[in-house]
């Protein structure tokens, strides 16, 4: 967060139930942060916002996703943040994706949606091909039924790996965005970073209005 001057930021498995407020200040002292509990050492989602940047308006809890409303202090403009976690477990998926479609449902506003979706929209995303076609058949049609924009990268084509010594790789961290949202800022980008010691790759928005 430091070395990338995040202004928000979301983390999915943390495996936690609850963040001390010493922590989250040890973390980033100047962030409004908010937490989707995990279910004893599953899933879990922190999301932290700049109070310096943002006011945050309304917070949501869905099972698989949280949802933040958010005002830009320099211009005004409203948005929201949707980070979620998939579920990992066939049994989960489909009131996961299901979840997906309440949440763009019940507003056509901008909206930034991520990043680990634990699906895939292709055969293609996945390195041994190996997939289940009626999950990915589900995942692009909430694609197609609501049209987010995905802000790919261009240096990597899979973002997971189960770190084995054969690995198995997949593209299931994405960034999606509403067209009224590339409208605001239609140069946005995403990078990536090294993912050092985790199975995923950080993903970073670059919003690139300054």
């Amino acid at each position: 967060m430091k070395d990338n001057s995040l202004d928000f930021v979301g983390l999915q498995e943390t495996k936690k139930e609850s963040f001390t407020e010493s922590f989250l200040s040890y973390i980033h002292k100047d962030f409004c942060w908010h937490v989707l509990p995990a279910k004893g050492t599953a899933g879990g989602i922190l999301v932290g916002f700049s109070e310096r940047k943002f006011e945050v308006l309304a917070c949501v809890n869905g099972e698989f996703c949280a949802l933040i409303m958010v005002k830009n202090c320099y211009d005004k403009f409203v948005w929201r943040l949707i980070v979620v976690y998939g579920s990992p477990y066939e049994e989960g998926k489909l009131r996961f994706i299901q979840e997906l479609e309440s949440f763009m449902d019940n507003w056509e506003g901008p909206t930034v949606i991520g990043v680990d979706f634990n699906l895939i929209s292709s055969c293609k995303e996945k390195n041994n091909g190996i997939v289940n076609i009626k999950w990915v058949d589900l995942f692009k049609d909430w694609i197609n039924k609501y049209g987010p924009v995905e802000l790919k990268t261009s240096y990597r084509i899979y973002t997971w790996t189960n770190n084995q010594e054969h690995p198995i790789m997949a593209a299931i961290d994405k960034i999606f965005c509403s067209n009224t949202f590339e409208q605001k800022f239609p140069l946005a980008f995403v990078s990536t970073k090294s993912r050092a010691h985790s199975d995923h790759v950080p993903l970073i928005l670059n919003l690139n209005c300054s």
